[in-house]
């Protein structure tokens, strides 16, 4: 599938100006975001990582595997190289922790304290040790590392996972919801949903779910690669708990189009976006900034969340 740059920047630009009308998002973090969600999407146009060839075979991603474990996803080298100056130094010329925090790993870069590629191997494979080291180095802006490093990242996973998408294997259409008179309804020749929670391609969790169609078909956002997949309607995204008393959702109006689903048996919570009847751009990414009210309610009822969000922190 093509990447089609004019579309996405397009709905990038909408959906920012949607963000600059939320009182409760700092205009430095929107601005932050922006910028960088529009080097990423620049850099997608060319990111040219190899795309693996050694996958998963077919019978065993359907019962569960990922068509490729993170860690093995590859990555365009030098452009992520270029990609983290571009961002530390966008980040180094506002004011505050974080712009500070990029400038010592700039400088640590430039004098080989901190080796890239080492960086980059710690976030494929969760390496948390590795990062909290750097943490401790920037106390005040602890997750600036990790931020920098899936920034520059992401244009080349999004594109290894979009190659790897058209090498899943073909699930069964769903036709439990088809009419009783047989006709075909295009929103309903759906894919049926896969029975795991997590993603397909590189087994990480979701960050966001979002409701499609009329019938509010529930489709996952990778947190790691970005790839969206349908999943069932009622399972925890977790802990995969289907008991229908357990699972709950709320919503809170200053939040409108967003509503969060908690599980009782495991206490974590994932936030959906319903745009069904909302005149709204949705980029999962963006959405899930837009959505933050939602995680500070959600945490004051004692629910935690799965996973970061895709931005690293």
């Amino acid at each position: 599938m093509n990447f089609d740059y004019s579309s996405a920047k397009e709905q990038l630009d909408a959906k920012v100006s949607e963000l600059r009308e939320k009182p409760f998002l700092p205009e430095e973090l929107v601005n932050l975001i922006s910028n960088v969600a529009a080097i990423q999407l620049e850099a997608q146009q060319h990111s040219a990582p190899e795309i693996p060839s050694e996958l998963t075979p077919a019978d065993q991603n359907l019962q569960g595997r990922p068509l490729l474990a993170r860690e093995n996803f590859t990555y365009d080298f030098e452009q992520c190289k270029e990609l983290i100056s571009k961002i530390s130094t966008l980040v180094s010329k506002e004011e505050g922790p974080l712009a500070d925090a990029a400038g010592t790993i700039n400088a640590a870069i430039e004098s080989g304290e901190l080796d890239l590629k080492q960086a980059i191997k710690a976030y494929l494979e969760t390496d948390d040790e590795f990062f909290l080291g750097w943490a401790e180095k920037m106390p005040e802006a602890p997750r600036a590392l990790s931020f920098l490093v899936q920034s520059a990242l992401t244009p080349s996973i999004k594109t290894v996972a979009a190659a790897l998408a058209e090498k899943l294997p073909e699930l069964e259409a769903d036709t439990s919801q088809r009419p009783d008179n047989g006709e075909l309804d295009f929103e309903l020749e759906q894919p049926a949903p896969h029975q795991h929670g997590h993603c397909p391609i590189c087994g990480s969790v979701a960050f966001m779910h979002t409701l499609h169609h009329k019938q509010g078909f529930r489709y996952a956002s990778c947190s790691f690669c970005h790839t969206e997949y349908r999943v069932r309607r009622m399972a925890c995204a977790y802990c995969d708990n289907t008991n229908a008393e357990n699972l709950k959702f709320f919503t809170v109006e200053e939040a409108p189009g967003y509503r969060v689903d908690v599980c009782e048996s495991c206490k974590t919570y994932m936030k959906t976006t319903d745009f069904r009847e909302v005149a709204k751009v949705s980029i999962p990414a963006l959405n899930d900034l837009e959505s933050l009210p939602l995680d500070f309610v959600a945490a004051e009822e004692g629910y935690t969340r799965g996973t970061l969000s895709v931005w690293g922190f």
